[in-house]
């Protein structure tokens, strides 16, 4: 009897054991993960709320730990929901007999009887609303309880259970509802939270209040009923108000925040629920007034917006990050990025080229023509113009780089070799140029590639630093809702980029006021009560517009224009975006004291003449002084300017002395400025210099300027051929008295300095020479004229 009595029991005890090996299994590994709920807040730097982000289930919440849990939220939660929570195993018999019995009488499921327990396994394993889901339910209730606390279980409820308008946990609606973290509440205000998870919508706090109150008016009757609170302080919680002190949803730099929340998978960030970002809000603020001031008042001038982003240069730091004039209006296209979108520069990029010159043997002094010129490309020759559509002939390259002149950055270029001129491009940081040095070619050096403010400004804080490119960081720390703090990925590795000489070199040119005085005035935009080096930008066509600068302490990049590429009214890098580059800088350096901005180490300075760069003579009409990596100054006096020679005829030197009464002085430019010099009325004769100052003995040879070799000509069909000829110009020393022309063999005509002339245009291909007196061919060209 009793062996059967044994083999019952343990036969109707075989269906517990899959039941008791569910409950056994340790929990899912992800089951209690916070992520899908736990919305994202993007702090400022000082803590403030940028913007809170919602989670993947559309909705915001907070999460607390046990320890924030206080007693009245314990008792409010408790007596709203399940007051034998302390005492059960995760269901209540009780209750369910209770449901059951409600369900018959209404003849429809009307009431669950879960306690908080299955509510919480309902909310982490949904289930349907049937009798085998209940079951399911209760099962997986019994699991959580076998394997966490009641404190556990409770805190992982209020952190996941719904109160409407799009906020889960108790956290996020105690903000929501009161502005206040959920350990600040009253009892009344618990219980009014506690009085929305039966039915969020039909317990809105905003939209029905009134039925709110009701229910929270039954919790308070629950508590003191259930002795979870004493009559006296029950009686006080009812005395309490509403009082909701609703939260104002933060959106503050939506640029900077959407462009955050973008990023944080590709930064690790995505398992982040604070982000604590380098913004300075207070700042921030400012910029964005400043942009809205001054985009005002060029609206005439078809401006619609502008961008700015301010760096801290010792750090990295993104210290503010406004992306247009205004987020939130559609017709400027507001909500386009200013900072991250990829425009043409202009002359913003001329500064690295002009660093790399100058580590391989070019100096602020050194004279480059500023002439019109024709460079070969393999896309056809490219004559680069300058912005005053002008040419300036000799031209330092302090000059030619603070004036921004168009012609001597591309012979710069073309002297540094593309290639280089790209890569120092991209090791400064321009990531964004990755076609080949062909798909640019030498336009390069004007802007033509398109890149990002961003870029610009990381590669400007990198000048500031001695030519070191290190990462923007626009995020401090992160945390994830656990309290961990997440390992952050920079964007990139610190790298040198300049020769820290060659840097510092550049930086004195773009901070030297007097030296770009020429094309912009002395009171420009780029002139601050502080050092500061500064360059503008102009893309072709005036639909873009650049200013980016920096103090040793901080960078400021600057873009304005309008985002649909609309043309603006003739308003370039100064009258654009240098007025806001000027007021947000000065706000940016507000409450700092400058330090130093050019480092000298490893620089000398020499005293020279302007017009030559060469040293300073007694001849010379002035003399400045300009600074040199060390050693690579001047080794030679002026050879431009010089006393009459002691060998001039007496009919020779009444010229030269005329010349230099009506010229106020005498000046030997050297062959390639001859003609410039005339042509912008410097000089009469600059040829008859050279020979008054017993220099032009020193130019051997003859170069034929035009035709350029392989030229082709097309004669004008009603136009008579007899009107119709080639101009013949060439460089050559005065001294070498008459040339002769030859095409094709043939003496075409005579040449006196300056040595320009016509020859007649005739259909074919021909050979053009230069022949001196003897007969000797100085040079010769081949050029074909077509019908």
């Amino acid at each position: 009897m009793r062996g059967r009595t044994a083999r019952a029991l343990f036969v109707l005890s075989l269906p517990l054991v899959p039941i008791l090996a569910f409950i056994a299994a340790p929990l899912p590994p992800h089951l209690l993960d916070y992520r899908p709920i736990t919305s994202v807040k993007i702090l400022d730097r000082d803590h403030n709320l940028l913007r809170e982000l919602r989670s993947r289930e559309d909705g915001r919440s907070t999460p607390l730990t046990t320890d924030e849990l206080t007693p009245s939220v314990r008792a409010a939660f408790l007596a709203a929901e399940d007051h034998r929570f302390p005492h059960h195993l995760g269901v209540s018999p009780t209750a369910i007999l209770r449901a059951a019995k409600q369900n018959l009488t209404a003849g429809r499921f009307i009431a669950g009887g879960s306690t908080i327990t299955q509510q919480l396994a309902r909310t982490l394993v949904p289930r349907e609303r049937t009798l085998l889901g209940k079951a399911q339910e209760a099962l997986w209730a019994l699991r959580l309880e076998a394997h966490l606390s009641k404190d556990e279980i409770l805190t992982q409820y209020l952190n996941r259970v719904p109160f409407g308008n799009n906020t889960f946990g108790l956290e996020a609606a105690s903000q929501l509802y009161f502005g206040k973290r959920a350990r600040h509440l009253s009892l009344g205000q618990a219980a009014m939270l506690a009085s929305i998870p039966r039915g969020p919508t039909a317990y809105d706090p905003i939209r029905k209040p009134e039925r709110l109150a009701q229910r929270r008016a039954w919790v308070l009757d629950r508590l003191e009923k259930t002795g979870l609170s004493t009559p006296e302080v029950v009686a006080t919680a009812r005395a309490e108000p509403l009082d909701l002190t609703l939260f104002a949803a933060t959106f503050k730099a939506p640029h900077f925040v959407a462009w955050i929340a973008s990023h944080l998978d590709q930064w690790g960030l995505a398992e982040a629920a604070v982000v604590e970002t380098s913004l300075d809000a207070h700042l921030q603020e400012s910029v964005e007034e400043q942009i809205a001031q001054e985009i005002g008042r060029l609206t005439d001038r078809r401006v619609s917006s502008a961008a700015a982003l301010v760096v801290d240069n010792d750090s990295g730091e993104v210290l503010a990050y406004a992306g247009s004039a205004d987020f939130f209006n559609a017709n400027i296209g507001g909500q386009n990025d200013g900072i991250q979108m990829h425009r043409q520069p202009g002359s913003a990029l001329k500064p690295f080229i002009y660093a790399e010159a100058f580590k391989r043997g070019f100096t602020p002094a050194t004279v480059i023509p500023d002439l019109d010129t024709s460079f070969s490309a393999p896309k056809g020759a490219y004559s680069p113009k300058n912005y005053d559509r002008r040419l300036h002939g000799p031209v330092r390259a302090r000059e030619a780089l603070a004036n921004s002149y168009n012609v001597p950055a591309v012979r710069v270029a073309d002297e540094v070799g593309l290639g280089n001129a790209l890569e120092v491009l991209r090791r400064a940081g321009f990531e964004s140029l990755k076609a080949g040095a062909e798909h640019y070619g030498l336009g390069l050096a004007l802007g033509n590639g398109e890149v990002s403010l961003w870029e610009a400004a990381r590669a400007y804080s990198g000048l500031s630093r001695g030519g070191v490119t290190r990462p923007l960081i626009p995020v401090l720390r992160a945390w994830t809702a656990d309290g961990r703090e997440v390992p952050l990925r920079r964007e990139l590795k610190p790298r040198r980029f300049a020769d820290p000489r060659a840097a510092n070199l550049v930086t004195h040119i773009l901070s030297d006021n007097a030296a770009r005085a020429r094309a912009f005035g002395v009171d420009n935009a780029l002139r601050l009560p502080f050092p500061a080096a500064a360059k503008t930008g102009t893309s072709k066509g005036y639909s873009d517009n650049w200013t980016v600068g920096y103090t040793k302490e901080r960078t400021v990049a600057v873009w304005a224009g309008n985002f649909d590429g609309t043309p603006m009214i003739q308003v370039s890098g100064i009258t654009g975006a240098g007025p806001v580059f000027k007021r947000v800088m000065t706000r940016a350096m507000k409450g700092l004291t400058p330090r130093p901005l050019v480092n000298r180490d490893g620089l000398e300075a020499a005293s020279i003449c302007p017009l030559s760069g060469q040293l300073a003579g007694p001849n010379c009409p002035a003399a400045m002084e300009e600074l040199f990596i060390a050693g690579s100054g001047p080794a030679h006096r002026c050879e431009m300017h010089g006393e009459l020679s002691a060998s001039l005829s007496p009919e020779l030197k009444q010229q030269c002395l005329q010349l230099a009464a009506a010229e106020g002085r005498l000046a030997d430019l050297g062959l390639d400025f001859y003609d410039w010099a005339k042509n912008e009325g410097l000089s009469r004769e600059p040829w008859l210099a050279a020979a008054c100052l017993g220099s032009g003995e020193t130019h051997a040879g003859a170069q034929v300027l035009h035709p350029a070799s392989g030229g082709e000509f097309l004669l004008i069909s009603d136009l008579p051929l007899a009107d119709q000829a080639i101009p013949v110009r060439v460089r050559a020393a005065p001294s070498m008295g008459l040339l002769s022309v030859y095409v094709d063999g043939a003496r075409a005509l005579e040449l006196a300095p300056p040595f320009t002339g016509r020859v007649p245009a005739t259909q074919g291909a021909h050979v053009l020479e230069v022949r001196d007196r003897s007969g000797a061919v100085l040079d010769s060209v081949r050029f074909v004229v077509r019908r």
